[in-house]
C-alpha cells in the first residue's frame, strides 16, 4: 500500500469529530480501530513515526473503561506496540504493552485478541518470555473464540495440538502422557478444521496409532496427499528412519515411570565427585508401558568444577550422545528429594538432539531448556544393580512448549577406582602401562559420509580390550561387533560392514578398555 493511501486513511480516522476524552464513545472507538486494523498486514513496513501516530490517535480509546467497552481498540493498540516492542511503565512496573493490550483485548473476549494473544503465548513470540505457560487458561480463550466462529479453522487446529500433546494436564500430574480422552478430543479437532496441519497431525495420529489403530500407510498416504512442505518433508523422514518403539529391558521401561516419592532418596554426599554412566530414556507420548523412542547413552559427572563463593554452585558435566553441555547448577537435598537446581531466574540448554518427528529439514534437531529444580533423584534397583533415577523436567527450547511425554536418566556409578595396597603397589611396579587416555582425535573414521563399509583407525601404547557398536539417532543399537582383546601396539584399522544401514546419521561407539568414546557419521 502507498504511502500516500497511508495517510489519507490515517487523515480518514482523524475526519472524525474530535470529542473529548468523556465524550468517546464506543462506536467512535470501534470506528477509529477498524481503520487501523484494515491496515494491519502492512505495520511491517511502516515507519514507527507513522505507527506512533496511529498509537496517539487510538489510546484514548484502547486505556481505562474504553478497552472494556471497546475491546478492538486495546487489540489495535496492542498491535501496533508488537510491531515497535515498546515498554512501558505500568503501576510502578516496567510491561511489554503489546502483551498488556493484547491480554486485555482477550479478556473482554474479543475474537481476535482471543486468537492472537494466545498464539503468541504458545509460540514464545513476545519478549518478555515466560516459562509459566497457562495452557488451561489458553484454551478456555480458544474455545471462546470457536464459539463465536472466529477463524474456525485455525482454532481447531491449536486445540487439537493442545490435546494431542496433552499439554493441558494439571501440575499435579507426575507422568503427562496423552490420554485416550485427550487423544479423542485431538481427533474431533483436527477432523473439524480444513487447516493443512490440522490434517498433518491428523495423520500422524494414525502413522502411530494414538487414540486411533496404528496404520502406517494410511498415515503416509495422508501426509503424501497434504501439500505442505511439512508434510512432504516428515513422509520423507518416516520413510527413512526407524520409527518404531526401541526394545528395552521390561525393568528398564516401567521402573522409572513410578512416582518418585516410592523410591529411595540417595544421599547427597555419595553423588558427589562421582562419575555417572547409562542412558537417557524418551518415551513415546501416548503408549507408556512399551513405548520408548530414544535410549541414547549418556553420562553424568558430579565432579565439581568452578565452585562459586558459598560452595553450592558447580559446573555439572552432561554428555548425551557425545555432546556435552556444563550446567552450573547447585545439587541439594531438601524435602526427601536430592535435587539439581538452576541458578535464579536463568535457564540452562542440554545437548542438542535429533528431533524425533522430522519435518522440517532445517529443524532436524530439538534442544531442551531447563529451569528451577529441573532434576530430581531416587534411588532404586534395576535389573540386579543400584540405580540412580533421574526424573528430568524441561522445555523445548525452540519452541517454550512443554514436553509432553516423560524423560528419564538412568544411571549406573563407574566402577571406583581401588585404593592402593602393598599387593596392588608391588603389582603395579611390575608394570609400564598408563591408564588409557582418549581425547577427540583418538581415531578417526574414513570416508565421511560413510558408504557400506568404513575404516576406523586407531593407536594404542599398550594392550586394550576395544567393543565397537553402531547406534542410530533414537539410540537404537544396529550394529555390535565382538569384543576383541587388541594385543598389537601402534596404528590399528577396522573395517566395519555397513550394507545394511539405511541412509541416516549414526554413532560410532568404541569402548576401549571401559572408556567410551563416540564419533558421528552420515551414510548418505
Amino acid at each position: 500500500m502507498n504511502k500516500s493511501l497511508v495517510w489519507g486513511l490515517l487523515c480518514l480516522a482523524l475526519t472524525f469529530t474530535q470529542p473529548t476524552f468523556a465524550q468517546l464513545t464506543k462506536t467512535e472507538c470501534d470506528q477509529k480501530a477498524e481503520i487501523i486494523l484494515a491496515l494491519k498486514n502492512d505495520f511491517k513496513d511502516y515507519p514507527n513515526t507513522l505507527i506512533d501516530e496511529f498509537i496517539e490517535e487510538i489510546t484514548p480509546c484502547a486505556d481505562l473503561s474504553f478497552g472494556r467497552t471497546s475491546p478492538a481498540s486495546a487489540y489495535a493498540k496492542g498491535l501496533l506496540h508488537f510491531k515497535k516492542g515498546d515498554f512501558g511503565n505500568v503501576f510502578g512496573s516496567r510491561k511489554e504493552l503489546s502483551k498488556l493490550y493484547l491480554l486485555r483485548s482477550a479478556a473482554y473476549n474479543y475474537p481476535p485478541g482471543m486468537l492472537t494473544y494466545n498464539l503468541k503465548l504458545l509460540t514464545n513470540s513476545f519478549i518478555e518470555s515466560d516459562d509459566h505457560i497457562p495452557y488451561n487458561e489458553i484454551i478456555q480463550d480458544l474455545n471462546g473464540a470457536l464459539t463465536q466462529e472466529y477463524k474456525t479453522d485455525v482454532t481447531h487446529y491449536v486445540l487439537g495440538y493442545l490435546h494431542l500433546k496433552n499439554l493441558l494436564y494439571s501440575t499435579g500430574v507426575n507422568i503427562p502422557f496423552t490420554t485416550q480422552e485427550s487423544a479423542n478430543k485431538a481427533k474431533v479437532h483436527f477432523e473439524s478444521s480444513n487447516h493443512p496441519m490440522a490434517k498433518h497431525w491428523l495423520a500422524i495420529m494414525h502413522y502411530y496409532g494414538y487414540g486411533v489403530p496404528q496404520d502406517k500407510a494410511k498415515g503416509l498416504q495422508m501426509l503424501s496427499e497434504n501439500d505442505i512442505f511439512n508434510s512432504r518433508s516428515l513422509v520423507n523422514f518416516l520413510q527413512n528412519h526407524n520409527t518404531d518403539w526401541i526394545p528395552i529391558s521390561a525393568e528398564e521401561r516401567l521402573i522409572p515411570l513410578q512416582l518418585f516419592y516410592n523410591l529411595a532418596t540417595p544421599d547427597i554426599n555419595s553423588l558427589k565427585d562421582k562419575v555417572y554412566q547409562g542412558h537417557w530414556v524418551e518415551y513415546d507420548l501416548m503408549n507408556k508401558e512399551e513405548g520408548v523412542k530414544r535410549y541414547t547413552p549418556m553420562s553424568l559427572d558430579f565432579t565439581r568444577i568452578t565452585p562459586d563463593a558459598n560452595q553450592s554452585n558447580f559446573g555439572y558435566k552432561l554428555t548425551v550422545d557425545g555432546k556435552t553441555a556444563w550446567l552450573n547448577a547447585s545439587l541439594s537435598a531438601s524435602n526427601n528429594q536430592v535435587s539439581l537446581k538452576a541458578p535464579l531466574s536463568k535457564s540452562l540448554l542440554l545437548p542438542a538432539l535429533e528431533s524425533l518427528l522430522q519435518d522440517h529439514p532445517d529443524k532436524n534437531t530439538v534442544t531442551y531448556k531447563v529451569t528451577g529444580v529441573f532434576l530430581n533423584f531416587a534411588e532404586t534397583e534395576i535389573n540386579g544393580k543400584t540405580a540412580l533415577l533421574g526424573e528430568l523436567k524441561c522445555r523445548v527450547a525452540e519452541t517454550n512448549e512443554r514436553i509432553g511425554a516423560p524423560i528419564r536418566l538412568i544411571l549406573y556409578p563407574e566402577a571406583p577406582t581401588p585404593a592402593a595396597t602393598s599387593n596392588t603397589i608391588a603389582e603395579a611396579s611390575l608394570k609400564t602401562e598408563m591408564p588409557l587416555v582418549l581425547d577427540k582425535d583418538f581415531a578417526t573414521i574414513s570416508p565421511n559420509p560413510i558408504g557400506d563399509q568404513f575404516n576406523i583407525t586407531y593407536s594404542l601404547d599398550q594392550q586394550a580390550e576395544v567393543q565397537v557398536s553402531i547406534y542410530d539417532f533414537f539410540g537404537h543399537q544396529r550394529v555390535s561387533l565382538p569384543s576383541q582383546n587388541t594385543t598389537t601396539i601402534g596404528q590399528q584399522t577396522m573395517t566395519i560392514d555397513s550394507s545394511t544401514l539405511p541412509s541416516g546419521t549414526y554413532i560410532i561407539q568404541m569402548i576401549i578398555d571401559g572408556q567410551p568414546y563416540s564419533k558421528t557419521v552420515v551414510k548418505l
